[in-house]
């Protein structure tokens, strides 16, 4: 299941880096870090819920704000703008 975020991840990087515009490569490396955070929001609810481990506050806070920031960047994303 890492993988799935590490390479999401390196996608991203890679197209910032060299400059890539390809559509499909861009934004499938933004809908893929979304799902990633999702499913790491999901999981971090069940620890603070269910167990009561409510150190996780700081992290939760931080990914409902990527996950937004990324779904406004895949939104606004026009390779041809």
């Amino acid at each position: 299941m890492d993988i799935i975020g590490l390479l999401a991840g390196v996608d991203l990087i890679l197209c910032g880096v060299l400059d890539v515009h390809i559509d499909i490569l861009v934004k499938l490396g933004l809908g893929v870090s979304v799902a990633f955070l999702t499913v790491l929001l999901v999981a971090e609810s069940f620890h603070i819920f269910g167990a009561g481990y409510f150190r996780f506050h700081p992290v939760v806070v931080f990914e409902i704000y990527a996950i937004i920031n990324l779904m406004q960047i895949a939104y606004e994303y026009d390779p041809r703008g």
